[in-house]
């Protein structure tokens, strides 16, 4: 249990191997931008390092990892990401504390993990999308807005409406490839929180 409140705690949560993981978990996240990006899909995996870096060292690296994915990403992808880094930064948070409080020991618990994610994503994604860019963000979710406006709803319930739709497929892909990308590291070379969390 040392492990999992030294993960919680934002003074001890930073080791070097927390250090070492943080670009590692960037790397995931614009990979899976990148390839969202390029097919103009509904969807955005641009979280699957920072919940696998949740999953692996706790909630404060991981949102750490989250804020400086989407810093990247606007750097070099769509300057449109920056200000969804407060999105990915609540999903490590929600991710890590979960895993800490023991959502990835059985499939139900791990259900509404991705429900919590979904939930999580909606809350704060929705207020940046409508307010910052007027429902238009720029990634291929738009179509989906898009469509919604079309038949007549409001900005907001159109926002809305895109993230009920695409969130929880982004959510569940999300949290699956982070556990393959977990169960690829050998237990002896995870981090101790991971070690205490992860019940493979």
């Amino acid at each position: 249990m040392t492990a999992i409140k030294d993960a919680l705690s934002f003074k001890t949560a930073f080791t070097t191997t927390a250090w070492v993981l943080i670009p590692v978990a960037i790397g995931i996240n614009m990979i899976g931008r990148t390839f969202t990006q390029v097919l103009n899909l509904p969807l955005f995996l641009d979280t699957i390092g920072t919940t696998m870096l949740a999953f692996l060292a706790g909630p404060w690296v991981a949102a750490v990892a989250g804020v400086l994915t989407n810093l990247v990403i606007g750097l070099t992808l769509e300057a449109t990401s920056i200000p969804f880094g407060i999105v990915n930064a609540a999903i490590g948070i929600v991710a890590g504390v979960m895993a800490a409080r023991g959502f990835l020991r059985s499939t139900g618990k791990v259900i509404w993990l991705m429900v919590a994610l979904t939930v999580t994503t909606i809350v704060t994604a929705t207020p940046i999308v409508v307010l910052v860019f007027e429902g238009v963000s720029g990634s291929g979710v738009d179509a989906v807005t898009g469509f919604f406006v079309a038949s007549g709803q409001g900005m907001v319930e159109s926002v809305i409406g895109q993230q009920l739709l695409t969130t929880p497929g982004d959510k569940i892909l999300t949290v699956l490839l982070a556990f393959a990308l977990i169960k690829g590291v050998p237990a002896r070379y995870r981090p101790p929180f991971a070690r205490e969390v992860v019940p493979f």
